[in-house]
């Protein structure tokens, strides 16, 4: 089946699982762009299966800068996505599995309240959190904004040590380290939260590639 009547059948497939999908929710396409339209078809392909079933799933749309919280086809929530970097993408799967979910900044029990105390809230989740993916992924979340600097400078710190470890570590062996696939995005503090407040254990990921920023 040729490239241009694989996506027509794709998209038609996806608007008839469970609810119809609303025109916005559909990836925008390049029928000009062979690469971009074979990566469209790739996750649509599997966006037909998680859309059959009840689970709510996440979509990272590098192309469109957006994380996407979407159920049954249909998208609930958008988080713009300011800045993005990855490496070693090309050959990671389209679906992913959440590990486990971010940690939550958890209030100080206060005794003399008792047992009155407020339940956890968005603004308890973190703005700034790693998410392990399996397969092996890891997204790195960041906050936007000046009052974020020293953690963004860490983080940066962070993976060019991995990098000059790694480098250190081929120059000594002469033996090349496993690539390991990331991916770090840069969110609004709001957004980051209402993502961390919206993934739970084993919840599906999809991930749509774009040529780097």
């Amino acid at each position: 089946m040729s490239m241009f009547f694989a996506v027509p059948i794709l998209l038609l497939s996806l608007c008839s699982v469970g609810l119809a999908v609303e025109p916005e929710v559909v990836p925008r396409l390049d029928p000009h762009d062979p690469a971009a339209l074979r990566e469209a078809i790739r996750l649509l392909d599997e966006e037909v299966k998680l859309a059959a079933r009840p689970q709510p799933y996440v979509v990272i749309d590098l192309v469109d800068r957006a994380v996407l919280i979407k159920g049954r086809g249909i998208e609930l929530h958008r988080l713009p996505v300011e800045q993005w970097s990855a490496s070693h993408l090309e050959e990671v799967p389209a679906v992913f599995r959440l590990r486990e979910r971010p940690p939550v900044s958890r209030r100080k029990i206060d005794p003399a309240v008792g047992a009155d105390q407020p339940p956890i809230s968005l603004e308890d989740m973190p703005t700034e959190f790693t998410l392990s993916l399996s397969p092996s992924l890891t997204v790195t979340v960041q906050a936007s904004g000046s009052g974020h600097f020293w953690r963004r400078l860490s983080l940066t710190g962070r993976a060019w040590w991995h990098r000059i470890r790694d480098w250190t570590r081929t120059l000594a062996t002469g033996e090349f380290p496993p690539s390991t696939p990331s991916l770090a995005l840069t969110l609004a503090p709001d957004h980051a939260q209402s993502l961390a407040w919206s993934v739970t254990e084993t919840m599906p990921f999809l991930l749509r590639r774009a040529a780097p920023p």
